[in-house]
């Protein structure tokens, strides 16, 4: 499947509400998944938007994006592929296609979990391995975000790379936008490669 032959749109309320139930759920466990109210809500309000990518009028991914206004990065919120395209490499294909439709963006951020922290380790290994071939830079950083932990990836936009302490910067400029400046330090936490916790 050539890259060229997929559309991408911004999907509608309605659209998003079928995806969650129809995939998202079947996708993600329930530890990861956000509530679906707490997804609209967000999009409503202008903080978050999510892509579809369509084969002709078949869904083939979803890609839900956390920028609110003024923020300089957007971040990967979820990604997947569906099942019946899973295995082809479009997956790849569609991540270093984000950063020219996140317009304006400076970098594409990714969380992706720690495989010493995961309940799945193999699994958190190949997400790494994935993120990497696609182009995306481990900053190096972990974050602590409720009670799991995450590596902090860059996937670079706009042919520019954002150094370490930038990048992890502009994620901690959007929680504090979503979530407010007393969830946001309570909830997020931000370490340093050395480990020394970082205080933006």
């Amino acid at each position: 499947m050539k890259p060229q032959n997929l559309t991408w749109k911004k999907l509608t309320a309605d659209e998003l509400t079928r995806v969650y139930l129809d995939e998202m759920r079947r996708d993600f466990p329930p530890s990861e998944l956000k509530p679906l109210s707490m997804i609209l809500n967000s999009e409503a309000a202008g903080m978050a938007h999510t892509w579809g990518v369509f084969a002709e009028d078949t869904l083939v991914s979803y890609l839900l994006m956390v920028r609110p206004a003024g923020c300089e990065v957007s971040q990967l919120d979820y990604f997947s592929v569906l099942p019946a395209y899973r295995s082809s490499g479009v997956g790849a294909k569609l991540l270093a296609a984000l950063p020219a439709h996140e317009e304006g963006a400076k970098a594409i951020l990714i969380e992706a979990e720690c495989p010493e922290k995961a309940d799945d380790r193999a699994m958190a290994v190949r997400r790494l391995g994935f993120y990497a071939r696609c182009g995306a830079a481990d900053t190096g950083w972990t974050e602590h975000l409720f009670d799991a932990w995450f590596r902090v990836l860059v996937l670079p936009a706009e042919d520019s790379a954002m150094e370490a302490g930038e990048a992890n910067k502009a994620l901690a400029d959007c929680y504090s936008r979503v979530m407010g400046e007393d969830k946001w330090r309570k909830y997020v936490q931000l370490y340093r490669p050395d480990g020394a916790e970082e205080k933006f």
